[in-house]
């Protein structure tokens, strides 16, 4: 605990009084306090097992969302608690199921919903037996850290409870450590509210960042302070980036484009009566008199009349007058009449019905969905041949830096300079984002080159380079004379962290990303911050948050971005060390992972890419 932060002891039912720590030093010495631990380190937090349960229901009338997955920071509630928690033995989640980490169980109260007693019931059942603390956390906590744990576990001394005071002296009954003997004899008398748990000498801890969130404004307010995190910067570039105007093209135009409105069916699929299967197409009841000629796809069908039939193709059309299709391996054709066997169900009919998969006039993909080559794939079979979208982004990319040559000079011996490798793995991410890229000249340190790049015809430019605040580093002047708008300027992670995001000048939007020079920090910054400027451009539906559970990664106080490759068996692994001057680290691993601070291994991490 800082000199800031105060303890209380004392009776819930007395005037609260809060004391600092030399006070407390002085209380213990004259005997006052029988006992207090005023060294808050590791050492006394763990005398016992440590022992957690983060109750996550989820339900939050004042909030109108599921509290522990909405995100602050780039990490769900949830994610944060379980952080705070992850030197704890044994977790349980309390509430509906979700994605957690490995090892940690989730429990849910019987019946759900009814309260933060009824789920410590259930998540202290769920932990094993024997002495321990037990840190008692909500879901709804964004700035809660393993440190402020430590301390409430240090701070609990021989109390039965240490409870998190906010900066207003607020309690927060459900940041706290209790001892596990003290929690179970408080929950026999199964109270209907937290306050009537607390025995009379629970300590009462006053510390920074235990305010929880409830409103959409305090939701709003967390996730303001944490801007300069990894999701704070994503959420500038969502807000400040608007679409471009929907244009109506052919389906191969506009692949790497966003349906500007949706896709609808100009005719039902199949558009006609088609076969499913090899096999006869007959007409009436069984047997039947086989007619000369195969029907094969494409062709024109011709006519059956009852009791009779003929060999069809899978696609073919059926003929006028049959009812239905009998595949192949169900039909005896040996003799004079075609008869089908006992080996399948009598009815079943292998014909595709016109309109059965959908009909002329429905919706088949929504406004915001991506065109892929599924998407223009899906048009086609609708009749469909130009949709109305917007983009494919198009985008330049240049390199910088005097110390970088050009592959005719990167053996000179007079010219110590250093080969471009940033920029191909840049496009490729690019592209891989759906964007037509276009690699500019490699910029010089100069004023004027860079300037002059940030005029090209392109929706965005991206500059490799040039973002940091050194002597030969002029992007920020460049964007200032050309009168562009910086959105963001670094984002708190490494690789990575030196990028820049501005609005250009212009009669529609155009945007400049600044990204590190170091290959590692370039495609960092792209991967991070790429798909987000896409999707502003074309207002997609963002793509879902992919979580992995990611091993071999040191924890820090800091985000990071890794590379990873699957394990072979449902997780990923990070690699000891990923030098950021080339690629090596990348090679052969399939992805980026954006891993919080404080993150345990194993945790449940963002895939980049």
């Amino acid at each position: 605990m800082t000199g800031a932060n105060r303890l209380f002891f004392g009776d819930r039912h007395e005037t609260t009084e809060y004391y600092s720590r030399d006070e407390l030093d002085a209380f213990a010495q004259s005997g006052v306090l029988t006992r207090i631990d005023t060294a808050f380190s590791c050492d006394a937090a763990s005398r016992r097992p440590l022992r957690a349960i983060v109750l996550a229901g989820g339900a939050s009338t004042r909030l109108g969302a599921d509290k522990p997955e909405q995100r602050v920071g780039g990490r769900r509630l949830l994610d944060i608690a379980l952080a705070a928690v992850a030197d704890a033995d044994a977790v349980v989640v309390v509430g509906p199921p979700r994605d957690v980490p490995a090892g940690v169980t989730v429990v849910c109260e019987d019946p759900p919903g009814r309260g933060p007693v009824a789920a410590l019931v259930a998540g202290l059942a769920a932990l094993p037996d024997g002495p321990a603390d037990i840190v008692v956390l909500a879901a709804d906590l964004p700035r809660i850290t393993p440190t402020a744990v430590t301390a409430l576990a240090t701070a609990r001394g021989d109390a039965p409870v240490a409870l998190a005071a906010d900066d207003n002296g607020h309690r927060q009954y459900l940041a706290a450590v209790w001892d596990s003997a003290a929690l179970a004899a408080a929950l026999t008398a199964y109270p209907s509210r937290m306050r009537d748990l607390l025995p009379g000498n629970a300590v009462t801890c006053q510390m920074a960042d235990v305010d929880d969130v409830d409103t959409p404004e305090q939701l709003a307010a967390a996730r303001a302070r944490a801007d300069r995190t990894p999701d704070g910067i994503r959420g500038l570039v969502r807000g400040a980036i608007g679409p471009l105007p929907a244009v109506d093209c052919g389906l191969e135009v506009a692949i790497g484009g966003v349906l500007a409105e949706p896709l609808t069916a100009t005719t039902p699929f199949p558009p006609f009566d088609a076969s499913a299967m090899d096999g006869w197409a007959v007409a009436g009841p069984g047997p039947w008199l086989p007619q000369d000629d195969a029907i094969a796809a494409g062709m024109r069908s011709g006519a059956l009349v009852d009791g009779q039939a003929r060999r069809i193709a899978t696609g073919a059309r059926l003929p006028d007058g049959a009812q239905r299709v009998v595949r192949d391996e169900e039909v005896d054709a040996t003799g004079d009449l075609v008869c089908q066997c006992a080996c399948g169900p009598a009815a079943r009919d292998d014909t595709r019905r016109r309109g059965s998969e959908w009909t002329a006039g429905a919706v088949l993909a929504s406004t915001g969905a991506k065109v892929d080559e599924a998407l223009t794939s899906l048009a086609r079979s609708a009749g469909v041949e130009r949709l109305v979208v917007r983009g494919p982004v198009r985008v330049a990319v240049h390199s910088t830096g005097d110390e970088i040559a050009s592959r005719a000079t990167i053996h000179d011996p007079a010219k110590p300079l250093l080969p471009e490798t940033a920029v191909g793995p840049v496009v490729a991410h690019l592209r891989n984002l759906g964007a037509i890229v276009d690699t500019g000249a490699h910029l010089r340190d100069d004023p004027a080159a860079l300037q002059s790049a940030l005029t090209r015809d392109a929706d965005l430019v991206v500059i490799i380079g040039a973002t940091g605040r050194g002597v030969a580093d002029h992007l920020r002047a460049a964007i200032a004379r050309a009168g562009g708008f910086v959105i963001a300027d670094g984002v708190a992670m490494r690789p990575g962290g030196s990028v820049l995001l501005a609005t250009l000048p212009g009669a529609r939007t155009r945007v400049l990303l600044g990204v590190g020079g170091n290959p590692l920090a370039a495609v960092a910054g792209v991967a991070l911050l790429g798909p987000g400027v896409v999707d502003g451009f074309t207002a997609a539906e963002p793509a879902a948050v992919e979580l992995i559970s990611v091993r071999g990664m040191a924890r820090t106080d800091r985000w990071r971005v890794v590379p990873v490759e699957p394990d072979g068996a449902g997780g990923w692994v990070a690699p000891k060390h990923a030098a950021t001057a080339h690629l090596a680290a990348l090679v052969g691993r399939r992805g980026l992972a954006l891993i919080p601070p404080d993150s345990a291994d194993g945790a449940l991490v963002e895939r980049l890419c």
